[in-house]
């Protein structure tokens, strides 16, 4: 806007405003303020004009900073671009006068340039308006939303967090509303409950006593009452409900009802008559013990009456046995009792000969002859929360058996409905239960021990015989310095030496020199000990050979029937060497392992056993070795929906003679519940029939690749949408080979083709305006040899297929290497012709424009200022110097050139419509 009639500007404006005056100093100085300016800020003329904006509005001290800042930078942005700045929101604190107060105050703004002849901004024109009622309304409906947002949480959090159940019923005993608590009762979805009436939920010898007390509530009367009800699964439940009418225009419109599961209170109740019909049990299990064998048929019987007196829907037993190698205690179940509401497990392998460490919470208690209970949300993350969940456990109780002083299985029970907590009653009467099962066993195992005892003892003549003369082992006695004193016949068979000829000799002299003095140390350890298994050993044969023997040695020094160290040995060469054998496989196999990272496995097809190597499974799927080394590893982690198609696969494969490789891929879950993408190959080993005996394969984690892949081929068909979508022709150049591929814009823009990659130096180049080609080969050669430069940009002019000019605006980002070198480079063209002609035609309008201006700011003055003068003599009728027709002619000549001048100027801007 120009500054020519600033001031005519000025007082029209109906706004409050100020004119502001830039300085060379960055401030800017006051010059005007209108009225509705100084009475809606308070202020006075002497206030404001002629101070800097920054001065005659002092800060709030303790108020933001921002709205000062935002001011001054705005009008320094319409210094500098000349074009309007406008602030929707600025706060502004107004200071109160004659105090030191601030007031807070918002206004919506707009600075306007106004130019002088060259172009500059002379002055601005600063206008507000208050908007600080609308920004404090604002304000308080935000506090007042947020405060009814609050209240609204409260009585939601209220009514979710009741235990109790509420609920408002229609007219009719349609649920309107209904909390958790009540859904919770109902063992049903709230959503659900919501399309129902409460009738179903009734039991039926009590639904004609509740609809009465529902018809009271409806006449307006608040009723409270106790009745029985059912819930949605069938689960009986004692209810106290409170039933309130809703009035609305003084009528009853609803009924809001307050409900109390009192069920564990009556439950209580019953105690007495539970006590005494335990003791009804008891007896009845003490008579069947007594009256029949301890076995699983006796034991499922009274199971079931025992389970159905403490409504348990699983009681079972478990036998705990000694590892014999190991020493570790080993569960299995023996005995199952299940209602229709627990899934049998009698069955299930996992419940066979499981270490009991896997579920190590019960360890302590049962092996202190302690109760062990637990529920499904008391445990923490393990096997035996994993077992709750498999088998849908809600609680557990189990009671030790403990005989001998040594744990010999325990009795357990399951509820499968709710987490249970076990009353002290019904676990006294289940540990006397217990006992008697224990005495039992102690009975049934003195029994036994009786029995095997006699049999021994009618065996042990035919056994020694067997054991000693015919047997694969050669036993020997001897004495503590190891000389002979009898040697079996089967000394022939593992030595090739008559066993008469081994009495009197010290077996000692027939050990490998490298095994003698450790097999003497351990023999002599049978001096404190009663037993001892020796290391293998190294003897030598008839032939001369070494023999791989282990003995087994007994102290009977003080046994009159003995009277020395009684030696079981065996050959073992075989043995030996078969494990060193295999051991060397092994050691390949995990050096292979190692090597690719990959695991490797070796399946046995016959007997259905697996050996995985691998470096470490945690690096590749994140399970440790005890968990990948399971039989079942593969089968319980690969993707459920990808297992039926692989062992369709493998089947096929394997069933075919003719085929003895297999790959594929599929996914496979990870420890943290991700699933990894993995190709597994594999080499099938058949016998003379094709019969397949073993598979031996490789599976590697390519989820890292696969992932890549799906990358890149979103990018490239991202890339490939862009190059549609824009006008711009897309440019990606191979910088090591000098070929740039080009999109169709190419083509549609500039006339070339694009079906073949081109070079930038024999092709592009040659297309650029010949004055412009060492500019750009400057540029880029700039460009790339400097290793901190990302990107290039340049203008210049390229030659059509058509043979016309284009100007076109090049840029292109650049890709390197870790040295530094640029590889390759990305850009687009655009072209700019249109817009550059558009830019002459704005010069050539601006310099005509100035022309104008000339003439009506100087040629125009010179003719009007005569008519002036000529008219003030007329009007003064002041004719000394000329006469009235004197005068009349000269206005009507200085009119007359006026007229001419303007005609020029409406000549001229014609010419610019023209031209445009």
């Amino acid at each position: 806007m120009n500054t020519c009639n600033w001031e005519e500007i000025f007082k029209a404006v109906p706004l409050p405003c100020l004119l502001l005056k830039p300085q060379n100093d960055g401030c800017f100085l006051i010059l005007a303020a209108n009225e509705s300016y100084l009475e809606l800020t308070g202020t006075t003329p002497q206030d404001l004009l002629g101070k800097k904006s920054n001065e005659a509005f002092p800060q709030n001290p303790d108020g933001p900073s921002h709205g000062n800042i935002l001011l001054e930078q705005t009008l320094q942005e319409v210094k500098n671009t000349g074009g309007k700045r406008s602030i929707e929101k600025l706060r502004f604190d107004i200071p109160v006068r004659g105090t030191s107060r601030f007031e807070e105050r918002y206004w919506s703004n707009q600075n306007i340039p106004l130019t002088n002849t060259s172009g500059e901004v002379e002055f601005i024109l600063h206008t507000v308006q208050d908007i600080s009622k609308e920004i404090a309304h604002e304000e308080r409906e935000k506090e007042l939303q947020a405060q009814i947002e609050v209240n609204r949480q409260q009585y939601r959090n209220f009514i979710r967090s009741n235990p109790d159940g509420l609920f408002r019923l229609d007219l009719s005993g349609n649920f309107l509303h209904a909390n958790q608590g009540l859904a919770k009762m109902a063992e049903m979805p709230l959503e659900d409950i919501l399309k129902m009436n409460f009738q179903p939920f009734c039991a039926p010898h009590h639904k004609d006593f509740i609809l009465e007390k529902f018809e009271q509530a409806i006449e307006g009367k608040t009723i409270s009452f106790e009745a029985d009800y059912i819930s949605a699964k069938g689960n009986p439940l004692i209810l106290k409900v409170l039933l309130m009418p809703m009035y609305i225009d003084g009528k009853v419109a609803e009924v809001h009802g307050i409900t109390k599961d009192i069920s564990g209170l009556r439950e209580s109740e019953k105690i007495v008559v539970e006590k005494s019909r335990f003791l009804e049990v008891n007896a009845a299990f003490i008579s069947s013990l007594l009256e029949h064998e301890l076995d699983d048929k006796a034991l499922y019987d009274t199971f079931e009456v025992i389970a159905t007196t403490v409504k348990a829907d699983r009681m079972y037993y478990f036998g705990a046995d000694k590892d014999p190698e190991s020493g570790e205690i080993l569960i299995s179940q023996k005995v199952e009792w299940c209602s229709d509401k627990a899934s049998v497990q009698l069955d299930n392998p996992e419940m066979q000969n499981m270490p009991i460490k896997k579920v190590e919470e019960i360890i302590a208690p049962l092996t202190k002859n302690e109760t062990f209970t637990a529920t499904l949300s008391q445990l923490s993350e393990g096997d035996l929360k994993d077992i709750f969940i498999e088998q849908d456990i809600q609680s557990m109780l189990l009671l030790p058996i403990i005989v001998r002083g040594q744990l010999f299985g325990f009795v357990g029970f399951d509820d499968c409905t709710s987490e249970r907590t076990w009353k002290e009653e019904e676990i006294s009467f289940l540990r006397s239960l217990t006992q008697n099962l224990t005495n039992a066993f102690e009975k049934r195992i003195a029994l036994d021990h009786v029995k095997r005892q006699e049999e021994e003892l009618r065996k042990s003549e035919r056994k020694f015989k067997a054991l000693v003369q015919e047997g694969s082992d050669m036993i020997a006695i001897v004495d503590m310095e190891g000389k002979a004193r009898f040697v079996s016949e089967t000394s022939k068979a593992i030595l090739g030496v008559e066993s008469e000829k081994l009495l009197g000799k010290n077996l000692f002299e027939m050990v490998h020199p490298e095994d003698k003095e450790r097999l003497r140390s351990e023999f002599l350890q049978l001096q404190e000990k009663k037993q001892k298994k020796s290391t293998p050993y190294r003897i030598l044969n008839k032939d001369g050979k070494w023999r791989w023997i282990q003995s087994v040695g007994t102290n009977l020094c003080d046994d009159p029937a003995v009277e020395g160290i009684v030696l079981n040995s065996r050959d073992i060469t075989t043995v030996i060497e078969q494990a060193r054998e295999i051991e060397h496989i092994n050691e390949r196999y995990q050096l292979a392992a190692t090597a690719t990272e990959d695991l490797i496995y070796d399946w046995d097809l016959v007997t259905r056993e697996v050996t995985r190597f691998h470096r470490s499974m945690k690096e590749l799927f994140g399970y440790p070795a005890e968990v990948v080394n399971k039989r079942n590893f593969w089968r319980e982690h690969i993707h459920p929906d990808d297992y039926p198609e692989e062992q369709r696969k493998l089947d096929q494969v394997l069933q075919d003679p003719t085929r003895n490789y297999i790959k594929t891929e599929y996914r496979f879950r990870r420890a943290d519940g991700t699933y990894a993408r993995v190709s597994d190959k594999g080499y099938i080993l058949r016998d003379s029939e094709g019969k397949a005996l073993r598979l031996i394969g490789a599976t590697s984690d390519i989820s890292e690749i696969v992932a890549k892949k799906e990358a890149l081929k979103i990018a490239n068909k991202r890339f490939q949408i862009a190059m549609k979508a824009t006008n711009e022709m897309i440019w990606d150049w191979d910088i090591a080979t000098d070929s740039v591929t080009r999109s169709k814009g190419y083509k549609n823009i500039f006339g070339y083709d694009t079906n073949d990659a081109t070079s930038v130096h024999s092709f592009w180049l040659t297309k650029v305006a010949p004055e412009d080609q060492l500019k750009i080969r400057a540029s880029l050669n700039r460009a790339l040899v400097d290793p901190k430069q990302e990107k290039w940009k340049l203008e210049y002019r390229l030659i059509k297929a058509d043979g016309s000019i284009a100007y076109v605006s090049d840029r292109g980002y650049i890709i390197r290497d870790s040295e530094g070198k640029a590889t390759r480079m990305v850009g687009a063209v655009l072209d700019v012709t249109n817009s550059r002609r558009l830019i002459r035609r704005i010069k050539r309008q601006n310099t005509v424009l100035k022309e104008i201006a000339w003439e009506q700011s100087h040629v125009v003055r010179a003719p009007l200022a005569r008519i002036k003068g000529l008219l003030h003599i007329l009007e003064n009728e002041d004719y000394e110097e000329m006469s009235r027709e004197q005068v009349l002619f000269h206005i009507r000549t200085s009119a007359d050139e006026l007229d001419g001048i303007i005609r020029n100027i409406v000549g001229k801007t014609e010419e610019i419509h023209v031209q445009a």
